[in-house]
């Protein structure tokens, strides 16, 4: 019980010792706010009041219709690149090349049925090679690679 009232002495001590120390500096961040606002208010007489105003803040010369106008087209070029960059050109290939790479694919998707497996790195190259296919071609590997991997006939991860 004596070391409990101790310890309750000590610990209301030590949070004396906190407070003394948080206030003293709340004072010292006080006086370092007063010298920097002396500092400043020189500064602040010396200018033109005028142009500190918000009255005087807007230039006739520009309209409303003026501003529309910058805006659409600082928009329009920032929109440019986007559309430019979300559709990169795909080489245009030969019905021969789409037909040697759609018969490729096919024939790795049996492979790994008659396997019954498929490791990461092997689908991540299978997802590459379907993924320079043509949208229809792209379209029917996929569905067959996922019907395989549905019936069991494929064990792995997409």
């Amino acid at each position: 019980m004596k070391w409990l009232i101790s310890l309750s002495v000590a610990q209301t001590a030590l949070l004396a010792a906190l407070g003394l120390k948080v206030v003293a500096i709340d004072m010292r961040t006080g006086e370092i706010a007063e010298a920097a606002q002396a500092q400043t208010a020189p500064i602040e007489t010396a200018a033109d009041p005028s142009a500190l105003s918000w009255d005087n803040a807007r230039a006739a010369s520009v309209t409303a219709e003026d501003v529309r106008q910058i805006l659409r087209e600082e928009i329009a070029a920032l929109d440019t690149p986007v559309r430019a960059a979300a559709a990169p050109a795909r080489p245009q290939q030969t019905a021969e090349e789409i037909k040697t790479a759609s018969t490729a694919v096919d024939h790795d998707i049996n492979y790994f049925r008659s396997r019954g497996a498929i490791n990461e790195r092997e689908m991540a190259t299978l997802q590459a090679k379907i993924a320079k296919l043509p949208l229809a071609e792209r379209r029917a590997a996929l569905s067959s690679l996922t019907i395989a991997m549905n019936k069991g006939e494929i064990d792995g991860w997409m």
